[in-house]
């Protein structure tokens, strides 16, 4: 059971109403259901506060209407405090610590305490794993590879030889860490792989999804800075770095030997070339194609990716071709009409 007057004071709100309301869970503003919690992220969902049902609602500092029969919560950022509120009522099972009886463990692994170890988990040789870290159902962690603190690694990931993750980084089901990257070398129309021997670095509070790539360097290293989040379905080629805080969206795919700045945002099935750089603060528009270095500030799209501002003008001109070949032709035949007429 949790009182309005509890969930107020976990996102530091305040409170206008009954504060020993009891409230069963959060709904959708539009469907809202009595005795649930909801929010109201921007000003164009004021429509559906009056008829909702939702017995509560979290709105910013500035929201001004009259409540009715509802309790409201004023806070600075609701999507931020609804995001506390989703945390309060989260059913997911708790993890105790332990090691299950099935889990394969080196002799030679350190393992830290409070961790749990889930069934037909593999832990090699010299793995580090730190304090209060999970690794669940069928997960592979390859020789003399780091785990830091409070890690969670999700059911069948692999975790390859010699990578290194950060403190309270989550890896999701099926995501690969430090497969080799794509190197090989043609001569007489024979492929021969080139070895991968570079490593694996996530820094700390990382968040990658479900069937990702990130591919070890050739003999540097792949690096992922802090606090970046990524989305499922990404692939990360070898001795690419990444810096603090970027978001890419899901089938996003970076070459090899790329820079990626701080806090740069990739939008769903972003493409990026080998060997470019890409400015910090930058974004880049879902479905583009990144062919050259951009700027730091930059907001890219299309194909090839192009400052976007540009693109849209490009878009303008295009849409009117047809009239203006139409409007050419008309000028050519009055210019013949013209000629015809000067002889």
């Amino acid at each position: 059971m949790i009182t309005v007057h509890k969930i107020a004071e976990t996102i530091d709100g305040r409170l206008i109403g009954d504060p020993d309301s009891v409230i069963n869970g959060v709904c959708d503003l539009k469907q809202g259901k009595k005795g649930y919690i909801s929010f109201i992220r921007a000003p164009k969902y004021h429509q559906y506060f009056m008829n909702s049902n939702a017995s509560a609602v979290i709105v910013n500092e500035s929201f001004a209407m009259e409540a009715g029969n509802k309790i409201i919560i004023h806070v600075k950022n609701p999507v931020l405090a609804f995001a506390k509120v989703l945390e309060m009522f989260d059913t997911r099972p708790a993890i105790t610590p332990s090691i299950h009886k099935t889990a394969t463990i080196s002799t030679k692994a350190k393992i830290g305490s409070q961790c749990f170890i889930g069934p037909n988990v593999v832990i090699e040789d010299e793995v580090i794993l730190g304090n209060g870290s999970n690794i669940c159902a069928g997960s592979y962690i390859g020789a003399n590879s780091a785990i830091g603190k409070k890690v969670t690694i999700h059911p069948n990931v692999t975790v390859y030889h010699n990578c290194k993750i950060g403190d309270n980084v989550t890896i999701d089901s099926g995501t690969v860490i430090g497969g080799d990257g794509f190197g090989w070398i043609t001569e007489n129309k024979n492929h021969y792989k080139i070895p991968q021997i570079g490593k694996v670095i996530i820094n700390e509070n990382v968040w990658i999804g479900s069937n990702c790539n990130i591919d070890r360097g050739t003999f540097m290293d792949t690096i992922i800075g802090n606090n970046c989040k990524f989305d499922s379905h990404i692939h990360i080629a070898h001795n690419v770095v990444i810096g603090d805080g970027c978001l890419f969206a899901a089938q996003v795919g970076i070459a090899g030997t790329t820079k990626i700045g701080n806090y740069v945002t990739l939008a769903g099935q972003v493409g990026v070339v080998d060997h470019i750089t890409i400015g910090d603060n930058s974004i880049v528009a879902s479905k583009s194609a990144v062919m050259q270095s951009i700027d730091s500030g930059s907001f890219y799209s299309g194909i090839p990716a192009r400052p976007h501002n540009e693109r849209k003008r490009q878009d303008v001109v295009i849409r009117n071709l047809p009239d203006i070949a139409k409007r050419l032709r008309l000028f050519e035949r009055k210019f013949e009409d013209w000629l015809k007429e000067r002889d």
